[in-house]
C-alpha cells in the first residue's frame, strides 16, 4: 500500500529511504538511526502547521492534554505487557474486554499468538538439527532457523507496539462522541499524530470509531469484523518489514536453499470452528495447506492466504466468532471467565 507523503518524522523517513510507503512502525527499529537533528526541527515544524490548521484555537489545550494522556495509557500498557509473548496475550485480552470484545481484532492476535508459539517450536527443532549439521561443516540450517524465530519474535513486539496506541486513540474518540464532545474526537483524529502513527493509522483509528458507534448490533459486527481484516493487513506489513522483503512484487531468491526449506510453509496451523454434538461450536487448530509455491516473504499472496486463515474463518458469523472469545478466555483468560457477546443497540459500551 503506498500511502500518501504525510508531514513529520514519518516524512523524514520516506524521503531518506527514497520510500513513500515505509510506515512508522519502523522508527521502532533501526531506520530510526537515519534521523539527524535537521529532521527533528522539520518534523517540529509540520506539526505546528498541522495544529495550527486542524485544531481550533479554543481546543488546544485539551488535544494536548488528551494525546499525552493517550500516550501515557499507552506507554502503561506496553511497558506492562510488550516483554514475553504470553504477556502480550493478556494484554490484547485487555483491550478486548474494554470493549467487550466486540472488536475481533485482540482476538485475532490472540490466536495468532497461538500459531506462533507453534512456528517458534518448529524452529527450535530446526536449530537442535542445525547444531548437529554444523558439526558436519552445513551451519546453514541453523543460521536460516534462527533468522526466521528472530523475526517472528521481532515482528510479535513490533505489531503489538504500533496497534496500542492507535486502538487507545479510537477508543477514546469512540467515548469523547459519547460523552458529547465529537469536537474533541474530531480534533485527536484530524490533527497532527503523535510521532509513531502514520496516516494509515489515523485511517484504521477514525474507522474503528466510527465503527464502534453504529447503533445496530448486526450492522456494528459486520463492520468491526471487516476492519479487523484491514488491521490485519497493516500486521502483516510489519511482519514483511522484519522478513527484509519488499511490499510490491517479488522477493529475492533465498541465499540458499535451506534457508527456503525452513523459511518456506507448505500448510499453516490455523483457527477453525467446527460444530461438535447438538450443533455446538467449538474452535480448533487445524493444518490448513497454502497453495503451490508459497513464499512466506511474498506480502500479498500471504496477506491473502493468512488473512482468509486466521481472520474470515473466525468472523464470518457472530457464533463462529463466540467460539474464538470463548476459546481465547478459556486458554488464556481468569478462571472461568465467560462472556456472551450481546452487541446490544446504540454502540459499544466501554469499561475501564
Amino acid at each position: 500500500m503506498i500511502m500518501e507523503q504525510g508531514t513529520g518524522l514519518v516524512a523524514r523517513l520516506r524521503a531518506h529511504l527514497a520510500d513513500a510507503s515505509a510506515s512508522s512502525f519502523q522508527l521502532m527499529g533501526e531506520d530510526l538511526a537515519l534521523l539527524s537533528g535537521p529532521d527533528l526541527r522539520m518534523a517540529g515544524a509540520a506539526y505546528d502547521e498541522h495544529l495550527s490548521r486542524a485544531v481550533p484555537d479554543a481546543l488546544r489545550p485539551a488535544f494536548e492534554a488528551e494525546q499525552r494522556t493517550l500516550l501515557r495509557e499507552a506507554h502503561a500498557l506496553l511497558r506492562r505487557h510488550n516483554h514475553c509473548l504470553h504477556a502480550r496475550v493478556a494484554g490484547y485480552l485487555d483491550l478486548g474486554r474494554r470493549v467487550g470484545f466486540e472488536y475481533p481484532w485482540p482476538v485475532v492476535a490472540v490466536l495468532g499468538i497461538c500459531t506462533v508459539l507453534d512456528g517458534m517450536s518448529r524452529m527450535r527443532v530446526y536449530g537442535l538439527l542445525g547444531r548437529a549439521t554444523a558439526l558436519l561443516g552445513l551451519p546453514h540450517v541453523e543460521r536460516a532457523s534462527e533468522r526466521i524465530d528472530d523475526a517472528l519474535r521481532r515482528t510479535n513486539r513490533a505489531i503489538f507496539a504500533d496497534s496500542v496506541p492507535l486502538t487507545l486513540l479510537a477508543l477514546r474518540c469512540h467515548a469523547l462522541r459519547r460523552e458529547g464532545r465529537g469536537d474533541l474526537a474530531a480534533a485527536l483524529l484530524d490533527g497532527p499524530l503523535p510521532p509513531l502513527m502514520d496516516e494509515e493509522c489515523r485511517a484504521l483509528a477514525r474507522r474503528l470509531t466510527d465503527a464502534l458507534g453504529v447503533e445496530d448490533g448486526a450492522r456494528r459486527f459486520e463492520a468491526l469484523a471487516a476492519l479487523t481484516l484491514e488491521h490485519f493487513r497493516r500486521e502483516q506489513a510489519v511482519f514483511t518489514h522484519h522478513l527484509g522483503a519488499p511490499r510490491q512484487g517479488a522477493p529475492r531468491p533465498h541465499p540458499t536453499w535451506l534457508d527456503g526449506l525452513v523459511g518456506n510453509v507448505r500448510a499453516v496451523r490455523a483457527p477453525r470452528v467446527e460444530r461438535g454434538l447438538l450443533g455446538r461450536r467449538r474452535l480448533v487448530f487445524r493444518s490448513q495447506r497454502l497453495p503451490a509455491g508459497f513464499d512466506v516473504r511474498a506480502h500479498a499472496p500471504r496477506v491473502t492466504e493468512f488473512g482468509r486463515a486466521f481472520v474470515s474463518s473466525i468472523t464470518g458469523c457472530r457464533e463462529d466468532y463466540q467460539a474464538a472469545v470463548d476459546y481465547s478466555l478459556a486458554r488464556f483468560g481468569a478462571p472461568g471467565e465467560r462472556l456472551a457477546l450481546a452487541f446490544p443497540r446504540g454502540g459499544t459500551a466501554l469499561t475501564a
